[in-house]
């Protein structure tokens, strides 16, 4: 008996952010009685907004997984792929590489982690063009056969260089402190934590108020679980204020930020220590010179910022 295709037009929901759905009508194609629901590619790609290029694109990227046809070997996109595709439309316009949205949609990635990458990487393009519209300040108020050309591109390649080294500095900081806070971390539960159950309401309660993803591996008064794909492990402590919930990563020495070396985190992070140890000295200390009307290097002061 032959596949029989049947080709049928209904409305539906997508969510492609939590609270907001956008409702879409298309024709969808059927193969197979009791085998699903399934689009053609012409189908996804006026349901998504994406064209069949880029959709094959990002198949090949490794981002897509449609199932094929057992009759005629063409691509099957089911509603998990077409909510999938959404999603990465979303991701893209955020500007979000492909690869750091395939690890994402793999989970081997947080959402949060992901965004606040992003985040980072924005800002470092947002400085760019302000630098760049900068220039055209300067340069505008000049003819083209009256500009210094090499002038100009001595100053750009200049600022560039030292720009670029003090934001790799402060990025590989911001890494080197989310990491150190990834390591170990604490709150304070709304119960003593006296039984399993308690213990592994509270770490839910946490995780859902802190948007992290959470999966219990085992319950217990020492609780083990992972967090966007990190092992941690929990016990507790109790004062004169209540308990406090302590939570360590399992495996601190393999976790190193993406894109760091390993030479290189270990001596920022020996610097984020440090400067934890005199933040607060050098802030008085710079509050007083301030006070005083004492011009401090421009460089100190950012760093103190950053900090």
């Amino acid at each position: 008996m032959k596949t029989q295709e049947i080709i049928y037009t209904f409305s539906y929901n997508i969510d492609i952010i939590p609270g907001i759905s956008i409702i879409k009508k298309v024709q969808r194609k059927r193969y197979g009685k009791g085998e699903g629901i399934f689009m053609g590619i012409k189908e996804a790609e006026e349901a998504t907004g994406i064209s069949r290029q880029n959709i094959r694109f990002y198949e090949k990227q490794g981002l897509l997984h449609p199932a094929r046809n057992k009759n005629n070997s063409y691509r099957e996109y089911s509603e998990e792929d077409i909510l999938r595709l959404k999603q990465i439309r979303l991701l893209r316009k955020l500007g979000m590489p492909v690869e750091e949205i395939r690890r994402l949609l793999d989970g081997e990635t947080g959402l949060q982690t992901a965004l606040a990458d992003q985040e980072r990487r924005l800002e470092a393009e947002a400085e760019k063009l302000k630098a760049s519209w900068q220039f055209c300040r300067r340069i505008r108020e000049t003819s083209l056969k009256e500009m210094d050309v090499d002038q100009y591109l001595s100053q750009m390649e200049m600022e560039e260089k030292q720009g670029a080294v003090f934001a790799k500095f402060i990025e590989d900081y911001k890494n080197v402190t989310v990491s150190e806070e990834l390591r170990a971390f604490a709150f304070k539960p709304d119960t003593m934590c006296r039984t399993p159950e308690e213990f592994t309401m509270e770490l839910c309660k946490y995780a859902e108020q802190n948007q992290l993803d959470l999966v219990i591996t085992k319950e217990g008064l020492q609780p083990e679980f992972t967090i966007d794909g990190i092992e941690y492990t929990a016990y507790r402590t109790f004062g004169r204020y209540g308990a406090t919930v302590h939570c360590t990563m399992k495996h601190p020495e393999d976790y190193i930020p993406p894109e760091m070396s390993e030479e290189r985190y270990g001596r920022m992070r020996m610097m984020y220590r440090v400067c934890n140890a005199c933040l607060l000295p050098a802030f008085m200390v710079c509050m007083v010179l301030a006070w005083m009307g004492i011009e401090l290097p421009l460089f100190l002061l950012l760093l103190v910022a950053a900090v």
